[in-house]
């Protein structure tokens, strides 16, 4: 950071010594005021030194008390110095702020000059204000770095904290309140702790699998498997490490290497499992520090009432006062249109909703169909309308005229939105849904969206947000959302009708019934608005612990090293 630097350079090139200053030396040093004959636990600052900075923060740290040292108390020192040095456990570097230099100074802090505490204070002050604001909100803000992550950007007040600390001796609390709270982050500090505890492997083989490894089979490559397996400790009993066959106890220790990392325990070593064993330990570990900070990034409260979604886990978990009330399985956005990482509150769910195709999905996938085959349309169930809602003959199309309408799917259990959708105020125009591809819940690899998610129990998630038996039962729901529903009421009128008809005739066999044709059923957009507070959170972590058991998941939008390299940089 430019202050650190800043005031290293000071420190460095103002060191001529460590022997304390006589008093005539240190008048003529414009750094501080030399009052130490009288009190050495007010030494003054040179305020121009202060006011150089352009760090509003930092200004105002040392306004506070009266351009003074402020670091006078060696317990205050000692415990900023000490956090500072394990940062790693949080995932940071202890040499971004000055942890060395920091602690040369307190080594002779008795021998300093004057001038040279001065430098060492501020110092101090620059290093403690940047560790709280990145245990606090990141060293990074994702804003910076991503165009589909929206999270609102938190606002930290670094000297509150650090006057907590100094004035009321509050450094323990203040310093662990910096500190996301949420469990999965605690859970993720567990994780890089038993990482650390693993060997350092010296030397490490990658499996270059092209095949599939079926069961009972022998394979080449099933030793270097073996010894991944050990290594992990999900084969704890010693094996016959040379054997190449895929025996029973490989396969067992193989389902449990894939329970951890998301795949379907099949023991079917295929491409995905064959990525997951060619992680290092310290790629395992990159991988940990950059959820970290990701986590730093998320809100510190989500609510009394909320849905959780865990994009690269492919799950949704809805938590009513700390209780988990909903889990379901999700599908996500494919890479190309990945969903966004986004904070909102739940508006409204649409009960057979209409689909008015978005641009991106018009302009990559529709429009170019649509150039060779008009009939794409009448296939995919749109209809085309003007500005004025005529509707347009899908032959008379023409591309160049293909941005002045609109295209809508109506409702339908085979509509793309499918029975159901929630809205959620966001800029990305993205919100949860049903699917008219259910089959896709049951693979293990479910980024295959345009970038909603999609719901595996979609019925079942707005029965809950609505929570209303009276009027919107679970029943009412699903029938609400049944063309065939309609159709038995249709019939059962129908049957009523014909009843009547037929005493009538019954009575005046001359009487004429005017028949008159039903009209066909059909489903409505019903919009339910959702009174209560059910905040929406989508985001995106691809390690944590849990029990003592190391679990990972695909980076499926390659965000993960990069990241790293930024946070390392």
């Amino acid at each position: 950071m430019p202050m650190n630097k800043f005031y290293v350079f000071i420190i460095l090139v103002s060191l001529s010594g460590c022997k304390r200053s006589n008093p005539n030396d240190s008048f003529s040093n414009a750094s501080f005021i030399d009052i130490s004959f009288f009190n050495r636990d007010k030494i003054k600052i040179d305020s121009m030194l202060i006011n150089a900075s352009k760090d509003e923060d930092f200004k105002s740290f040392y306004k506070k008390y009266n351009y003074e040292v402020a670091w006078t108390n060696k317990e205050h020192r000692d415990f900023l110095i000490n956090e500072i040095g394990v940062a790693t456990n949080e995932g940071l570097e202890s040499k971004d702020y000055n942890h060395q230099i920091l602690k040369s100074f307190e080594l002779k802090y008795e021998e300093l000059p004057d001038s040279t505490i001065v430098k060492y204070d501020l110092l101090l002050t620059s290093s403690a204000q940047l560790y709280v604001n990145h245990i606090s909100k990141g060293k990074l803000n994702p804003k910076k770095l991503y165009k589909d992550w929206d999270l609102k950007e938190k606002k930290v007040n670094v000297n509150e904290i650090l006057f907590d600390c100094i004035d009321n001796n509050n450094f323990d609390q203040a310093i662990e309140n910096c500190k996301p709270s949420h469990i999965i982050y605690k859970k993720l500090k567990n994780c890089l702790a038993l990482l650390k505890q693993f060997p350092e492997e010296t030397t490490y083989n990658l499996i270059d699998l092209k095949e599939r490894i079926i069961p009972n089979k022998k394979n080449k490559y099933i030793p270097i498997i073996k010894k991944r397996l050990m290594y992990w400790g999900d084969m704890i009993e010693k094996d016959t490490i040379l054997s190449t066959l895929y025996d029973k106890k490989t396969q067992d220790a193989v389902k449990i290497f894939q329970t951890r990392h998301g795949l379907r325990p099949d023991a079917v070593i295929g491409r995905s499992t064959i990525d997951a064993l060619n992680y290092s330990r310290n790629q395992r570990i990159e991988q940990v520090v950059v959820n970290m900070e990701r986590w730093r990034w998320f809100a510190n409260d989500f609510g009394n009432h909320y849905l959780l979604i865990n994009i690269p886990d492919y799950s949704i978990v809805a938590v009513k006062e700390k209780d988990t009330t909903q889990i379901q399985k999700i599908v996500v956005g494919k890479e190309t249109r990945p969903t966004p990482i986004l904070e909102s509150k739940i508006s409204n769910i649409n009960l057979n909703p209409n689909w008015t195709v978005p641009p991106t999905i018009l302009k990559e996938d529709i429009y170019p169909e649509a150039e060779k085959d008009r009939g794409v349309f009448r296939k995919k169930g749109l209809k085309i309308f003007d500005r004025k809602n005529n509707e347009i003959n899908p032959h008379t199309w023409k591309k160049e005229d293909a941005n002045k309408y609109k295209y809508v799917q109506d409702p339908g259990r085979n509509n793309s939105l499918g029975s159901m959708k929630i809205n959620f105020p966001n800029k990305y125009s993205v919100y949860l849904h049903d699917t008219n591809h259910r089959d896709y819940f049951a693979f293990s690899y479910r980024s295959l969206s345009s970038g909603c998610v999609r719901l595996e129990k979609p019925l079942e998630m707005a029965s809950y947000i609505i929570n209303d038996t009276t009027k919107w039962s679970y029943k009412r729901i699903k029938d609400t959302t049944d063309i065939k529903y309609y159709y038995k009421l249709q019939k059962a009128k129908q049957k009523q009708l014909d009843k009547l008809n037929a005493k009538l005739l019954a009575k005046n066999p001359n009487y004429i019934i005017e028949k008159k044709p039903q009209p066909k059923p059909e489903l409505k957009t019903i919009v339910v608005k959702i009174n209560e507070d059910i905040y929406i959170h989508q985001l995106y972590w691809t390690a944590w612990e849990n029990n003592g058991v190391l679990n990972f998941r695909e980076d499926i939008y390659c965000l993960d090293a990069n990241l790293y390299s930024k946070l390392r940089y």
